[in-house]
This record gives structure tokens, C-alpha cells and sequence, in this order.
């Protein structure tokens, strides 16, 4: 599948902050034989969060040095463990890749017994994956384009109660064709196999009025500015446009679909025992909250996740998970290929 994450994370909570270096850059700077790992991240303030927080004191505890690569690139991945030359430990990847049905190929077994799973949210901890934190797609609206206040996806399609443009990530697996159904009355447990004949029908219904956008800044700056009245993006650029650009731009978790992110060993590391150490000591309960000052998202460990420092955030997911649409990523896993041929000819036509 198609790594969608497009510049996802924005600046959340890191003003003023220095970037941290990872404890230990290499063997040799540490003067030790202390065994290295290697992280594949996604970089920018996203990395620097987890570099603070996570990396550097989980270095010190497992007595190891952590270095960084970045960014992460889902091709890169299949590439190094194809051609069975893998240069990292720990690779940090959206929801859209190593799912159950599809991670085997790519990524190793997590050991659960080295990583305690009942730290953690439901449903967070797959076979060849560990959640590292829960994101959300959402509908965000600008409140000086639109008078009143959207709940659902039935009003993201309703442009006669709520006119303006619409703006969504061009990507077939973004979220929109979910988007589509549950506006047009599909419940959201008989999502899948998706209704594709339904989906593009009601996608049609607001065809001229959609603006596209592909990467988290473009979908920002368009809400923003009021390019965009109403859009489905990614709530940590929603949450900058209106904390970061001050503009008047409202979020609503009535209905949101569920992206995350994930840890997962690539196949053919070369220190899985350490690796899975790394995950377990990445799912800390003080790590997490500490983490969740700098970002938006959700931690995954489900203490964390009811902290008061943790849920004062109005805009966190975490605080809204009954109202979260799961994504089967298995479904898109087998059917990703054909489905995005049709979206593309059909954005085209």
C-alpha cells in the first residue's frame, strides 16, 4: 500500500523546544561496545518527541545507544528486508502497512513476552505491530465560512446546509471513501467489503465543490484561509491552523476515523530481543504522558491515556475513542491496487 502520510505531524507543543540528540549516536562516540540500535522515524518535531522522551531515556535504561534514520518510506522498508540487507532495528510506520494479513512479509513477530501488552489500548497490539500513538482523521471546519456547527459526515456532504468547499487528502485509502458510505447512511460495522458503486455515487453528490490536498500543510493552509469551509484532515494540522496559524478553525469528533501510528522490527533485524525491549520501554506510562506534552496525539498506554495532563487536551483522541470508525487494514491491504485505479480515473474524469 501507499505510505499517505504526507507531512502528517505539524508543530503541536514544540515551540521553543531544542532538539534532542539520541543517547549514544554511534558505538564509537560512546566509546563502549554498547550494541546499537537504529530507528527509523518520520523526523521533524514528530522525531524530536520521541527522541526526548523516548529514545534517549530508554538508551540509558537498556544500557544501549540510539541512532536515527529517517524518513520513513514504506519502499525503503521492502527494499532492505527483499534484498536481506536491513540497516534498522525499530522502523515507526503508519496503520496503512504491516497489518496482520500483510505484515509477515516485511516485519518479525512481536514478542509479547517482552512487550506487555495489557499496558495498552484495545486493539493496539497487533502481531508484527505495537502502536506508538492514536492519531485521528477528522472533520474541521473554518467558523467564519460556515454558520453553524457540522457533527458528522452526512453534514461534510451536505453543501446546501453548509456551503463551501470541501477539501480532502487524494488518496484512495485516506479515509474518504468511509467518509462517503457512513454520510450516505452505511453504518459503520458494515463497512467493509466497502460499496464502491455507493461511495463514488455520493462522492459525485459534491464532486465540483471538493479541493484536493497532499500533504498535512496544504490541508492546513486551505482551512485555514478559508479556501477550504469544511475538510477531512489529520487533527494535528487542524489543531495548528488554529493554534499555530490562529485561525478560526473548529474541530468535531462526532465521527472520526481511526490512523495511527505503529513500532514494528523490520525482518531480518539483527536484534529482535533488544528491539522488543526498546517497544516495551516505549510504552511506559511516564514516558507516554511526558510525550503526550509535546503532541496532540494519544498515547497508546491506556493509563497514560486517563491522566489529567493527558485529557485536559480537549483535542486529543484518546478523550473521544467511543466515537473513533475502526479502518480494516487487512481489507485494504488485499484491495488497495485496484481501488486506487478507480479513484485516480475518477478524479480525472
Amino acid at each position: 500500500m501507499k505510505n499517505f502520510r504526507g507531512m502528517k505531524h505539524g508543530a503541536i507543543g514544540l515551540a521553543g523546544m531544542l532538539v534532542i540528540a539520541t543517547a549514544g549516536c554511534s558505538d564509537q562516540a560512546a566509546g563502549s561496545a554498547a550494541t546499537t540500535l537504529t530507528v527509523l522515524d518520520y523526523g521533524g518535531p514528530y522525531q524530536q518527541a520521541h527522541e526526548k522522551e523516548y529514545f534517549a531515556p530508554c538508551a540509558e535504561e537498556l544500557g544501549v545507544n540510539i541512532k536515527t534514520d529517517e524518513p520513513t518510506d514504506f519502499s525503503k522498508i521492502r527494499t532492505a528486508v527483499e534484498a536481506n540487507n536491513v540497516p534498522w532495528d525499530v522502523v515507526n510506520f503508519t496503520n496503512d502497512f504491516g497489518s496482520d494479513a500483510a505484515g509477515g512479509d516485511y516485519l518479525e513477530p512481536i514478542d509479547y513476552s517482552i512487550v506487555d501488552k495489557s499496558q495498552l489500548v484495545d486493539g493496539y497490539a497487533d502481531k508484527y505491530r505495537v502502536g506508538s500513538d492514536i492519531e485521528a482523521t477528522v472533520v474541521a471546519y473554518n467558523t467564519d465560512k460556515i454558520s453553524g456547527t457540522p457533527h458528522s459526515f452526512a453534514d461534510l456532504f451536505d453543501t446546501k446546509t453548509f456551503p463551501g468547499k470541501r477539501t480532502f487528502y487524494r488518496s484512495v485509502s485516506s479515509g474518504v471513501l468511509e467518509a462517503a458510505l457512513i454520510a450516505d447512511g452505511v453504518a459503520p460495522k458494515d463497512l467493509y467489503p466497502l460499496d464502491l458503486d455507493r461511495a463514488f455515487a455520493k462522492l459525485d453528490t459534491i464532486k465540483k465543490d471538493i479541493i484536493w490536498w497532499e500533504t498535512g500543510a496544504a490541508s492546513q493552509s486551505m482551512l485555514a484561509s478559508g479556501e477550504a469551509a469544511m475538510g477531512l484532515v489529520w487533527v494535528g494540522r487542524a489543531v495548528d491552523a488554529a493554534k499555530t496559524d490562529g485561525a478560526p478553525v473548529k474541530v468535531s469528533y462526532d465521527q472520526w476515523l481511526q490512523i495511527d501510528d505503529y513500532w514494528g522490527i523490520p525482518k531480518g533485524a539483527k536484534n529482535a530481543e533488544l528491539s522488543n525491549k526498546l517497544i516495551n520501554c516505549m510504552n511506559d506510562k511516564k514516558k507516554q504522558v511526558a510525550w503526550s506534552q509535546l503532541m496532540v496525539y494519544g498515547p497508546v498506554n491506556k493509563e497514560a491515556a486517563k491522566d489529567p495532563t493527558v485529557t485536559s487536551e480537549v483535542n486529543r483522541p484518546t478523550n473521544h475513542l467511543e466515537k473513533q470508525i475502526k479502518v480494516d487494514d487487512d481489507y485494504w491491504a488485499a484491495n488497495y491496487a485496484k481501488i486506487a485505479e478507480r479513484f485516480n480515473d475518477w478524479i480525472a474524469q
